[in-house]
């Protein structure tokens, strides 16, 4: 009788596989040891690599609920505020392994696939920023423009602490990153 396969057993496996090796560092068959089961029966589930690696991914963003770190409330401080505490918990939890897929985009096209389902959670901040613009609260600007700056600074100091770990570099404050982003996009009236 064929073993039974927990998906979320495997998916944490494959997670952990490839930000340690990355994805062409990640045979298949390591990938079916970490998860405890045989290379036949990982073929046999997910019938490829990428497709397994892309349900991971899946996998791990429907788990940490991004729908709701974007919610519009019309509190814009709280908003922003869950938004780049997620992201910057999502980052210490998983950025590796994105840094790793990022960083083999070019060898491996079709890893491009699996960009959509983290580029899915930018596409909701952009709605949520469009949405403040719509308000009058945010001026206007491209919402990838404004994802950036209210993102860039926890991935600048994320990628610092990755590559110079032990370096001190302060943790980037939250609440004062939310309060400066706004001081700069306010409109006038607010």
């Amino acid at each position: 009788m064929p073993k039974i396969v927990d998906d979320e057993t495997t998916y944490r496996a494959v997670i952990q596989v490839i930000a340690a090796r990355g994805y062409a560092g990640a045979t298949t068959k390591e990938l079916a040891k970490a998860a405890g089961i045989s290379e036949m029966s990982l073929f046999r589930k997910y019938r490829n690599k990428l497709q397994l690696v892309k349900q991971a991914l899946t996998s791990i963003i429907d788990q940490a609920d991004f729908a709701a770190a974007t919610r519009y409330t019309g509190d814009i401080t709280a908003d922003l505020l869950r938004v780049v505490q997620f992201y910057q918990d999502s980052a210490v939890k998983h950025g590796q392994l994105i840094f790793m897929l990022v960083a083999e985009l070019p060898r491996y096209p079709d890893l491009a696939d699996l960009l959509t389902v983290p580029l899915d959670m930018f596409t909701r901040i952009e709605g949520l920023l469009a949405h403040y613009q719509a308000d009058g609260v945010l001026r206007q600007e491209h919402p990838r423009h404004a994802v950036g700056a209210l993102l860039g600074p926890l991935l600048y100091t994320g990628t610092l602490h990755r590559v110079m770990p032990d370096d001190g570099f302060p943790p980037l404050d939250l609440q004062t990153h939310v309060t400066h982003f706004l001081a700069g996009r306010r409109t006038e009236t607010e």
